[in-house]
């Protein structure tokens, strides 16, 4: 319980535990204390913006249905951007380089998952690998190199093995 003094002073009885903040019970801009407090309200619809480093700025937009977090440049770009709407939540990130890095495991699940490097497209590992689909596996290039380093190369089927081509060399 805060109670006031007469220099104006708040003072607090030690048997009763403090409800106000410490800027309140220390006594600046200390609210007169209430015996039901206002429930918190939800945050009001806005904008706010804050500098960062190198000219960044954090812009934080919310309205009713959706609430946008933005990491921006200095020449305008939104770099980061996490939306929140009524289709869940939206991940956005560009720039000139992404790298993720874990020391566990990372899983990504999707609907539906693409990959497109403009210039190229590397998968390697250190240990073995494993394409599998439940449905047709078709790889397409303009040409095509299956190689085994050291070791066989296998191809097995449940039933027939169909080889086409203009010409089909074997052992050549």
């Amino acid at each position: 319980m805060i109670s006031r003094t007469h220099d104006d002073m708040p003072t607090h009885d030690p048997a009763t535990p403090p409800t106000e903040p410490m800027a309140a019970r220390d006594g600046h801009d200390a609210p007169e204390a209430t015996a039901n407090p206002a429930p918190p309200t939800a945050p009001t619809a806005g904008v706010g913006t804050l500098a960062l480093a190198q000219g960044h700025t954090l812009i934080v937009a919310g309205g009713q249905d959706r609430n946008v977090l933005q990491l921006v440049d200095p020449s305008g770009t939104a770099n980061l951007e996490i939306s929140i709407g009524p289709e869940g939540i939206r991940l956005l990130v560009r720039g000139a380089d992404l790298a993720l890095t874990t020391t566990g495991a990372l899983a990504i699940e999707a609907e539906r998952l693409s990959l497109h490097g403009k210039q190229g497209l590397s998968l390697s590992t250190e240990g073995d690998a494993r394409i599998e689909a439940s449905g047709q596996l078709e790889t397409v290039g303009r040409s095509q190199l299956i190689r085994s380093a050291r070791g066989n190369v296998r191809v097995q089927a449940n039933d027939d093995v169909e080889v086409a081509g203009e010409r089909i060399r074997l052992n050549s």
